[in-house]
């Protein structure tokens, strides 16, 4: 298992783009909305409490994303879930639990 370190530099070298956590640019919103085929709601903004609170169908749409785009993945883990997550905690998650497919749990004791 190995993290794709140029996806990672990618997303941090644009993290102009993922805003302060809980806010999508226009851009970045219609991207999302493009790759999963829905519309992003307003309410979905902060409405996941923690990491190991994602269900099953939200880590799917984040696979979906991550598939496309790393930046657009973990910019809507920032978007969905509560408070300021710092980049460098999504980031591992993402690149742990979604890319790697650790197990929420184990990364959460690292």
């Amino acid at each position: 298992m190995h993290l794709c370190f140029a996806g990672v530099q990618g997303v941090i070298l644009s993290m102009h783009w993922l805003g302060d956590g809980m806010e999508l640019s226009l851009d970045l919103r219609k991207k999302i909305q493009l790759v999963l085929g829905r519309e992003i709601l307003s309410g979905e903004s902060g409405n996941v409490e923690s990491f190991s609170a994602f269900s099953a169908s939200d880590v799917a749409e984040i696979r979906t994303l991550e598939q496309r785009s790393g930046m657009l993945a973990i910019a809507y883990i920032r978007y969905r879930l509560q408070g300021n997550v710092e980049l460098d905690r999504a980031v591992s998650y993402y690149g742990s639990v979604i890319q790697q497919g650790v197990p929420v749990e184990a990364w959460l004791k690292d």
